[in-house]
């Protein structure tokens, strides 16, 4: 059931569904022309020369809330009187002519129905701090004067009056809560609810439309960049083949009461060239004065890869170091430890231990997470761009995506590509490893036999560790 309204300004007619309440005003959606309505004519009163803000439907666009159809009749932009804050308005009849409304603004979605202003609810009122509803209280939250800058449809008060309103929220669920609006000697309460965001714009046609676009865009976007993580992560195999497969071999050496300083570790294989071998050890003496010299030998031609020294620290119980060194660039080939502790020559048979663990190989995956990271985040960014330029619509299809802007993306690609490879080259690739060392002060106990019992201070020789 419809009825039909005419303009007094531009004499056009337009149609909404029937409403129970009679209205009092029509405004023209076509000349913004405000109508007051009498008996059977219409009488003009002004124009509203304001803007729609962010407006999601049109006059007669159906709604279904709770599994009921409704029309909207009417729609309109308020402001808070004296500021920038606004918000719009919906009015909506189901086919009996029942009213419910709609609400958004900035910080909130709301859905509200009349509800009667009962004798107690006027008592209360007029004290102001708490109002009681059905079975629950709703308390004082905030008041503000609104008026009304843009409108098209029906509306049930004079649409030039301004209106006094307060918000009272619900004792126990902040999602509940009363508006009483006065416009002049007219006091009217509606209780409403809040909706999340997402919900309240699925309600409408149009929001759904772009709320769907808008995740196809986000699809596309992901699957782009994902691909690129894909290549990034052949580019991490690719430029780090060498090193890619890990092996570890882990050892002690338990001298008692021994006037020898010098040890050799059971021989290991490096397979494969440009190696990146980690030596990662605890040594304890019984002798703070002790140092000692590390060396990675070649087994077949005895040759001598790196020297690194460490020392010992005066710790009351142990006098024990731990010590890590990486030895970068290592041939293929078998090597072994040479361990030669110096002490002053007085020194008499003491005991040494060395705990150790030799890394062949391996990679961090971390710049590798880092840059995938990033690459996600530069595909959100983009998209917001998307947004901001209002191109959504031209970039719903993938390969519409690919060719926007003249194939803008792949140069966000290969901006994201050319940055994971300089920062492997810098932080993972062999050509900037330095072979370094860590000289670790350890806690004042006996050794465990576990290496992350130690609590430690770190004595670096300060080149970078890879």
């Amino acid at each position: 059931m419809k009825t039909t309204y005419q303009c007094s300004d531009c004499l056009n007619t337009t149609e909404l569904a029937y409403t129970k309440l009679k209205p009092q005003t029509f405004v023209c959606p076509d000349c913004c022309s405000v109508s007051f309505i009498n008996e059977s004519t219409t009488e003009y009163a002004g124009k509203l020369n304001g803007k729609f803000k962010n407006v999601y439907a049109e006059l007669n666009e159906s709604i279904v809330y709770k599994g009921k159809t409704y029309y909207i009749v009417g729609i309109c932009t308020k402001t808070e009187k004296g500021s920038y804050v606004d918000w719009n308005e919906y009015i909506l009849s189901d086919y009996d002519g029942n009213l419910i409304f709609l609400a958004h603004g900035s910080d909130f979605n709301s859905f509200l129905e009349e509800v009667e202003l009962t004798p107690a609810m006027q008592e209360q009122l007029k004290v102001g701090g708490t109002i009681n509803y059905k079975t629950s209280g709703y308390d004082f939250d905030f008041a503000q004067y609104a008026q009304t800058v843009a409108a098209k449809g029906i509306f049930f008060n004079k649409i030039f009056e301004e209106s006094y309103n307060r918000t009272f929220q619900n004792t126990y669920y902040d999602t509940k809560f009363l508006s009483v609006e006065k416009y002049k000697d007219v006091t009217e309460v509606f209780h409403g609810e809040y909706l999340n965001k997402t919900s309240f714009r699925k309600l409408f046609v149009k929001e759904r439309e772009v709320l769907y676009n808008n995740n196809s865009v986000l699809k596309n976007l992901a699957l782009f960049f994902a691909l690129i993580s894909l290549v990034m992560g052949l580019l991490h195999f690719i430029l780090n083949y060498n090193n890619i497969d890990s092996f570890t071999y882990k050892n002690s050496i338990v001298k008692s009461n021994t006037t020898v300083s010098q040890f050799i570790s059971s021989p290991f294989k490096v397979v494969g060239n440009d190696k990146k071998v980690k030596l990662s050890f605890i040594s304890e003496v019984q002798n703070d004065n002790v140092t000692l010299d590390v060396s990675l030998v070649n087994e077949k031609t005895n040759a001598t890869y790196v020297t690194e020294t460490f020392k010992h620290f005066a710790n009351i119980q142990n006098h024990a170091s731990g010590n890590e060194i990486t030895f970068c660039g290592v041939g293929q080939g078998t090597y072994h430890l040479a361990f030669h502790y110096s002490a002053p020559t007085n020194m008499l048979a003491t005991n040494y231990d060395v705990d150790y663990t030799v890394k062949i190989g391996g990679v961090s995956n971390a710049w590798l997470y880092i840059a995938v990271i990033l690459t996600f985040l530069v595909g959100y960014l983009y998209y917001t761009s998307i947004v901001n330029r209002n191109h959504i619509n031209n970039v719903i299809n993938f390969n519409d995506l690919l060719r926007y802007n003249n194939h803008e993306i792949f140069k966000y690609a290969i901006g994201v590509i050319v940055v994971y490879m300089l920062g492997n080259f810098l932080f993972i690739s062999n050509y900037t490893c330095n072979s370094s060392k860590v000289n670790t002060e350890l806690e004042n106990a006996s050794y465990t036999g576990n290496r992350t019992h130690f609590v430690s201070r770190t004595y670096s020789s300060g080149a970078s560790h890879k």
